[in-house]
């Protein structure tokens, strides 16, 4: 079951089911504020709409295409099954000054949106979070999250910081192409213990301290921070550093194992990987690149797949050929210095001195359900204001 504000103008003989729904706290179905709104509007021809009573929304609260709405408040709103914003060219202001919990909040082409209000704590609790193309500089409202599944924030150009206090992300969490205009994304996770799967991109800084486990990968692309450290992480999934060009320090001191691949790959600034003391075992290849000159992996017993080794640099492979000898790495074995233009394992070979070694070469998106069905009128409900 869902109310629909419609496209015409509201008739008369809808009014005796929107009054009763005038006074209800909790709506058991879906709510969809779409396009073409037929009501007033102010001097800038824009409109808005208030809700004052409603506390849940068990089903979808869908507002997509109205792009005159410049103003969307649900005064007394705690939580919503899903919560959908799309399209919305105008919309400024979003007031939710009592809204905690949300199953999925999938916000959208919102170029005009600067700033959440969500009151007092903001949401705590969040199943999937997809926050993309929009006007945000900051996700005041949701960063006292406590626990999410999935969290994808992408393409948001003004966005200088996000902080999160969830302590784990049982699905994914992306975040990517936020530039911040000149600065970079500043992203903080201080209570973050575990995760699965967690890609960053395009970020000026990424702060993990309490990070202890990810299952699957942990992946940095295309970064600028300078340096990375992640003091409490003991095991990974895979563990990527690919063109990160300021990069210049990786400390991950507890680290002990990899369970699939362990990439290093032109991190132009890398020149010393020197931050990784306890690592014991890699489950998946090991696959160096770059123009580094110095790889220290002390307490490396087991490589089970490939082994790349390829630099610009000058470099000595002679403590990784006794690994190779020593059967420490079970897949193929490459390690090089000096290459013209060092690659990844699966790229050509290149011109360059032969250290030692065989001649080997090496989103998401929360959809919501569908909120088109029967419609009946909200008339009670929506309070149109100029």
């Amino acid at each position: 079951m869902q109310y629909l504000v419609p496209m015409l103008a509201l008739a008369s003989t809808a009014f005796a089911d929107a009054s009763a729904l005038a006074s209800c706290t909790t709506y058991s179905g879906s709510v969809a504020i779409e396009t073409g709104l037929a009501y007033d509007r102010d001097q800038n021809g824009h409109q808005r709409v208030v809700v004052q009573t409603v506390r849940t929304i068990t089903g979808n609260l869908s507002v997509t295409g109205a792009i005159d709405l410049a103003s969307l408040t649900f005064s007394s709103l705690q939580s919503i099954g899903g919560f959908e914003l799309g399209g919305l060219t105008v919309l400024s202001e979003l007031s939710m000054p009592q809204l905690t919990q949300v199953r999925e909040l999938n916000f959208t082409a919102l170029p005009a949106m600067q700033m959440l209000d969500f009151g007092g704590t903001g949401l705590t609790r969040a199943s999937s979070i997809l926050i993309t193309n929009t006007g945000l500089s900051s996700l005041t409202g949701i960063n006292n999250l406590e626990q999410v599944d999935t969290f994808n924030v992408n393409n948001n150009q003004a966005l200088q910081n996000i902080s999160l206090q969830v302590t784990s992300i049982t699905n994914s969490l992306d975040i990517e192409a936020n530039d911040g205009y000149q600065s970079g994304l500043v992203t903080s996770f201080p209570m973050l213990e575990t995760a699965t799967n967690m890609t960053f991109r395009n970020c000026s800084s990424v702060l993990l301290p309490a990070l202890a486990n990810v299952t699957q990968d942990l992946g940095f692309y295309g970064n600028t921070m300078e340096m990375f450290a992640a003091p409490n992480l003991t095991t990974a999934g895979g563990l990527i550093f690919v063109d990160n060009t300021q990069l210049t320090n990786i400390s991950l001191p507890k680290l002990t194992s990899i369970n699939a691949t362990y990439q290093i790959a032109n991190n132009t600034m890398l020149k010393q990987v020197n931050g990784f003391t306890n690592l014991s075992i890699v489950k998946g290849a090991l696959d160096f690149s770059g123009n580094f000159t110095e790889v220290e992996l002390p307490a490396l017993t087991q490589v089970q797949g490939a082994f790349n080794m390829r630099t610009s640099g000058d470099f000595d492979c002679s403590t990784f050929d006794e690994l190779e000898s020593n059967n420490v790495v079970r897949g193929e074995y490459t390690c090089r210095g000096s290459e013209t233009t060092p690659g990844s394992i699966g790229t050509g070979t290149s011109s360059g001195s032969s250290a030692s070694g065989t001649s080997s070469a090496g989103q998401f998106q929360a959809n919501l359900p569908a909120v088109l069905g029967g419609t009946s009128v909200m008339a009670g409900l929506l309070q149109l204001i100029l």
